[in-house]
């Protein structure tokens, strides 16, 4: 068990840098539980399909992982039934961008992994633009978003950047 010390931020993204950063890589995450602890299944990484368990609320939570057989993943999103998301994810120097796909589609969040809680916040990544932070607004918290009901999504992601104050819309420049 572990600790994952990690912050997220409400991002608008330039049109040209979605262009420009490739395919990265496409993750399908099922809730298999929701609340405290949550339990994830996730494919799409590198190490293979990853059963996750996280436990507390905020920047600083408890972390268990670990690498799962495909049959076992399966069956984990067999479980997790509707409660699933995707969403395109970017490494970017410190930085993980993920881009969220159907009902979620228009929000972008920008994560970081901090070794403490009083680590200074590098700049964001050129053409991403932090809105607001929202490690403690449990709307953002994946588990959360994969429970909502799919015109509530849709929703949630319209309200999220009509609340930024001097937001101008999703394809805006600026």
């Amino acid at each position: 068990m572990s600790w994952e010390i990690e912050r997220r931020f409400l991002v608008r993204v330039e049109e040209a840098l979605w262009y420009s950063l490739g395919n990265g890589v496409h993750l399908k995450q099922g809730y298999v539980r929701n609340g405290d602890p949550s339990v994830r299944i996730r494919v799409g990484e590198e190490r293979g399909a990853v059963l996750t368990s996280k436990s507390g609320s905020g920047i600083r939570r408890r972390e268990v992982e670990v690498v799962v057989p495909d049959e076992i993943a399966e069956g984990l999103f067999l479980s997790a039934g509707d409660h699933v998301i995707e969403k395109i994810r970017w490494k970017l120097g410190p930085w993980e961008l993920d881009r969220f796909m159907g009902n979620l589609d228009g929000l972008a969040l920008l994560e970081i992994e901090l070794e403490h809680e009083l680590d200074r916040i590098p700049e964001a990544p050129e053409g991403v633009h932090i809105l607001r932070e929202v490690t403690d607004d449990n709307r953002f918290v994946s588990g959360r978003l994969a429970r909502i009901k799919p015109k509530k999504q849709k929703k949630l992601v319209k309200k999220a950047y009509k609340e930024v104050k001097g937001w101008k819309g999703l394809n805006s420049t600026e």
